[in-house]
């Protein structure tokens, strides 16, 4: 039995199925994105403030 035996997929099939998952991701990631903004959109602007201030202040810390 030769390496070319045993090969599942061609190349051309596995390049597409990279090409779908990296499309998939995309549109997930715009999709929490928009549910992310919807969400503080409804919340409001206190808790963006309160995590953006967090986050800058765990940032100094570590950079200090």
């Amino acid at each position: 039995m030769t390496k070319s035996d045993l090969q599942l997929y061609s190349k051309t099939e596995l390049e597409d199925a990279r090409t779908k998952g990296q499309v998939i991701g995309w549109l997930q990631g715009a999709g929490a994105v928009i549910a992310l903004g919807l969400l503080l959109s409804v919340v409001g602007w206190i808790p963006t403030i309160l995590a953006v201030g967090g986050i800058g202040y765990l940032l100094y810390r570590a950079l200090r």
